[in-house]
């Protein structure tokens, strides 16, 4: 569903695995905060170094979601943590190298983002990494709304309809909350965040690094 629905998404999936392997460091941890089925941490299993001693952690607030993400590393060649947490509250994280959050901010409410993204910085170790891809607006209202046209087609190139793209967008609506590119640099940066800078965008989809 998602290859279908988000543009370069399994580019973006293995670019986030090439960022991870850089900058994990050993005896410290990865998280993915929305982790969903648990397919990208186990990707990413498969492209570490078992000597560094990394613990792979996947939060996520769906219980289903996270059966499934368990059944996913049955067999793995390393194991992974599973935490049911929800993003609008306080964060467990600590003795972070990396923290991997794609396409979940957008689902966190706004009052609460400055906060999160606190205790991810927070919990990161020095020189630390935040991976952060979200579906963002442009500040031009023309530009914009050419982007969601852009991206409406190309849902109907991956097969679903016109009735399904509009149902989906009002399932949306107030819930899935887009910021500007600048708006969410100036969040990462708000959190104490020392660089940040782009490593991929496609119209109303953006991916940032975040060094601590």
């Amino acid at each position: 569903m998602l290859q279908r629905s988000v543009p370069m998404y399994q580019e973006c999936q293995d670019l986030t695995v090439h960022w991870c392997a850089k900058y994990a460091k050993p005896s410290t941890s990865i998280y993915d905060l929305g982790c969903s089925t648990g397919k990208f941490l186990l990707k990413l299993a498969g492209e570490l170094e078992r000597t560094k001693n990394i613990k792979l952690i996947g939060l996520d607030n769906s219980s289903a979601m996270l059966k499934k993400a368990e059944e996913t590393f049955k067999n793995s060649p390393l194991s992974c943590s599973m935490i049911e947490a929800d993003l609008n509250k306080n964060m467990p994280i600590e003795n972070a190298s990396v923290v991997v959050m794609n396409y979940t901010l957008q689902f966190v409410k706004l009052d609460n983002r400055p906060n999160l993204l606190q205790s991810i910085y927070n919990g990161l170790v020095s020189d630390g990494s935040l991976i952060l891809i979200e579906k963002v607006k442009s500040e031009i209202s023309d530009l914009n709304k050419t982007f969601i046209e852009f991206h409406h087609q190309f849902k109907e190139e991956n097969g679903y309809s016109k009735l399904e793209i509009s149902q989906k967008r009002e399932a949306l609506e107030n819930v899935l909350i887009p910021w500007t590119v600048e708006q969410n640099s100036e969040l990462i940066k708000s959190a104490g965040f020392s660089t940040v800078d782009l490593f991929f965008k496609w119209n109303n989809f953006a991916g940032f690094i975040a060094l601590k």
